[in-house]
């Protein structure tokens, strides 16, 4: 079977993503092809075929207008070639990542259908948002053509299904949903250098707190709700001021009111807001106690899936399939979003577990995300699921 694999964004935490899934996928199948960004980093250790052709301009500019024509021309002109190629090469998988701009996504899918007619190819697209996060309803109608274009939908939990049936329907529609688990990041582990890795943590140790530590990791938009975690960290150092916070990550909007909170607290709070190694932010994950997600909105997350993978307790909030994943693995505690209270009441809940019963909840986490949450096991599904559309 001849795979595509296309992840135009393909870096950072996506990266890692795509190098797991098809590190594991190319031991089931050897003919596969990852199309992705240009700055795709872990080429030399893959052993599939990898192609980068995203981005190669608009990935080091800054953000801004002049950035986001340059991007949307690179992103089209990489796409149409694309059509090129799979017209000639005709795969009998495409599985696309992500899609970037709808409305333009949609008439490529269509003039990739059309130009595929007599093929035989599938085309598969991982909804890793069944909609965005941000006025998601706003792209109900285009999304919905879109998914009219496919033979298949990846999402990432039972809970995502239901709001896909929920939103789009399932009678009248061509497609078949399956449901496949996020895989967890314990890749990270291999492929970081040791060296590296090891002179972080011996940074790291130097200012951690005498209690427990806390990690807010990943990109920082407003749905993530740092705000929300200040709120009750504020209330939760009175009551336990040995306790630290680390806030790490590049924030994607203007954070004024949370830098006022994150300087006042100072002493509390360690904040390093930009874009980390992969060294660095695994450092961060293997000397933090507890990873909080205090997010308002979410469908599945790298981060809860890395700090499992480690081994770490997570406090989430009930959205999207975060809840569904830490009770999979008994991995943590669920609070409502939106509330600080009941944040600030979990954080003080987990500060009173002794290290000896930490330790043993470390270790039957780790085991349990790492057993079930496996990347071969999500790639022996994924290669089923490309069978079945066949039948």
């Amino acid at each position: 079977m001849k795979i595509i694999m296309q992840d135009p964004w393909g870096i950072r935490g996506l990266g890692v993503y795509d190098y797991s899934l098809c590190d594991a996928l190319y031991k089931k199948n050897k003919n596969l092809t990852l199309i992705t960004n240009w700055y795709y980093e872990y080429d030399k250790l893959s052993n599939f075929k990898v192609e980068k052709i995203f981005f190669k301009y608009s990935e080091k500019l800054k953000v801004g207008l002049f950035r986001k024509i340059i991007r949307g021309l690179e992103y089209c002109f990489n796409m149409f070639n694309l059509l090129k190629k799979y017209s000639k090469e005709s795969p009998d998988i495409i599985h696309i990542q992500w899609l970037l701009f709808y409305q333009f996504d949609y008439f490529w899918l269509r003039i990739l259908r059309y130009r595929l007619r007599r093929k035989n190819t599938k085309i598969v697209l991982t909804a890793h948002n069944v909609l965005p996060h941000i006025n998601g309803y706003k792209y109900k109608n285009i999304l919905e053509k879109i998914y009219s274009q496919v033979d298949g939908i990846i999402v990432h939990s039972e809970v995502l299904r239901e709001q896909m049936i929920r939103i789009f329907g399932e009678e009248g529609n061509d497609w078949s949903i399956c449901v496949i688990p996020h895989g967890a990041n314990g890749k990270l582990l291999e492929k970081v250098n040791k060296d590296i890795l090891n002179d972080y943590i011996k940074k790291i140790k130097s200012f951690k707190a005498e209690g427990y530590n806390f990690l807010f990791a990943g990109t920082i938009h407003k749905n993530k709700g740092l705000d929300i975690l200040l709120k009750a960290w504020k209330e939760h150092i009175n009551r336990y001021p040995k306790d630290k916070l680390f806030i790490i990550g590049k924030p994607s909007y203007n954070m004024s009111d949370e830098l006022e909170i994150i300087k006042k607290y100072h002493s509390s709070i360690i904040s390093s807001l930009e874009y980390k190694s992969d060294e660095e932010l695994l450092a961060y994950y293997l000397e933090c106690d507890f990873v909080v997600l205090p997010y308002r909105e979410a469908s599945q997350s790298g981060v809860l899936l890395t700090a499992l993978s480690l081994g770490k307790p997570v406090i989430v909030t009930k959205v999207g399939a975060l809840p569904e994943v830490v009770n999979i693995v008994k991995g943590g505690y669920i609070v409502e979003p939106n509330n600080p209270k009941h944040l600030y009441l979990a954080i003080n809940k987990v500060s009173e577990i002794t290290r000896d019963k930490l330790i043993k909840w470390n270790e039957d986490i780790k085991y349990k995300t790492n057993k079930y949450f496996s990347w071969d096991n999500i790639a022996k599904l994924t290669y089923n699921f490309y069978k079945e559309l066949f039948i």
